[in-house]
């Protein structure tokens, strides 16, 4: 596990590697703000995934300088753990960890994709997700939005509460897994019908010669 010192550093140097992207400040936020929200298993497993990190002697050193992966592909993968609720064949929609508001739904293109790349699903989806969001949270109203950060296109599914603002904040464990509970779609046990015995057949009457 990486120690406090370790995390500080990392976090600093990739901070700074974000700073220097060609892109407009609205993707340099939401990508400090990714970086920021990892705790310190989830920072070293994104540098491992990310091949940031070498091993020497049997010791990981953190190598940042290395060209990242794209986080939202390695949370398809499975490589960044997530709470998934739901996916189809083109995406999954997983609980943002620093949400807007309770409910904050992100909606991941299972394939590396732009805005303009979407497919149609995704907002099926999204609209899906909306409508549980409704029913189970209780919100007033849902913003659906798209957004663009590493590359990879992704739909914000933000539920609007009654006298409450959106505004981010660092969701515990705890809270993520109880909405996770109420929208995750519930395997259905599939019946087992049993077969019924077939009746006995009647006996003949005995014929008398």
């Amino acid at each position: 596990m990486l120690s406090e010192g370790q995390v500080k550093n990392i976090k600093s140097q990739l901070l700074k590697q974000i700073d220097s992207w060609q892109t407009n400040e609205e993707k340099k936020e939401e990508a400090r703000r990714y970086i920021l929200s990892l705790n310190p298993k989830q920072l070293e497993q994104f540098l491992i995934q990310n091949k940031l990190i070498k091993t020497s002697n049997k010791e990981k050193q953190p190598n940042p300088a290395t060209e990242q992966q794209c986080p939202f592909c390695l949370i398809v993968e499975g490589k960044i753990p997530s709470y998934k609720i739901d996916e189809d064949k083109e995406s999954i929609a997983v609980l943002e960890i620093n949400p807007l508001s309770k409910g904050h739904t992100l909606i991941i293109p299972k394939k590396h994709l732009k805005i303009d790349k979407l497919h149609s699903s995704a907002f099926t989806l999204a609209k899906k997700i909306a409508r549980k969001i409704k029913s189970k949270l209780k919100a007033e109203s849902i913003s659906i939005q798209t957004a663009e950060i590493f590359e990879h296109a992704t739909i914000n599914v933000i539920p609007i509460y009654k006298n409450k603002k959106l505004e981010k904040y660092k969701a515990k464990e705890e809270e993520l897994k109880q909405v996770q509970e109420k929208l995750k779609v519930k395997k259905r046990k599939s019946r087992k019908i049993k077969a019924k015995k077939p009746k006995p057949l009647e006996k003949a009457p005995v014929r008398i010669p």
